[in-house]
């Protein structure tokens, strides 16, 4: 089963958005500790709400969905935010503020945004999804 097939299988099968905000979070999640483009950088990867309940940090969702702790600065971790839109649907700054604001405090240093909206059945077994990822100005 490619990506794209998956994806839709999700969107058919949901019973909500939350539903379906769900399943695409655990395939992220699932994505990052296990592609060979991704988990060399990351030591482990929690929901959000459970990664704020272990750094004893305000649990309040702000558009992070998942913390990924980085390999090779273990004290530092990765804003992860998941978008389940439709193919085509260009995200807007209202849809991303929340998380950029967010993620810009420590332990934060990283920021990685993954999408649906750009799925190429061509370039998924490479790509995946298409991901966007900002560093944060005075981190290595």
């Amino acid at each position: 089963m490619n990506l794209r097939t998956l994806l839709e299988k999700y969107r058919l099968n949901s019973a909500s958005e939350r539903e379906k905000g769900t399943y695409f979070e655990r395939l992220v999640e699932v994505w990052l500790e296990n592609a060979p483009t991704q988990k060399s950088q990351f030591s482990r990867v929690l929901t959000f709400a459970d990664g704020t309940k272990e750094n004893r940090a305000d649990q309040r969702d702000t558009g992070s969905d998942l913390v990924a702790q980085l390999a090779d600065s273990p004290e530092d971790r990765c804003a992860v935010q998941c978008k389940f839109y439709r193919e085509g649907y260009r995200i807007q700054n209202a849809d991303i503020d929340s998380f950029f604001t967010a993620s810009g405090k420590r332990p934060f240093v990283r920021r990685l945004i993954i999408d649906t909206t750009s799925v190429n059945e061509a370039n998924t077994q490479t790509k995946h999804c298409e991901t966007r990822s900002s560093k944060r100005r005075g981190s290595a």
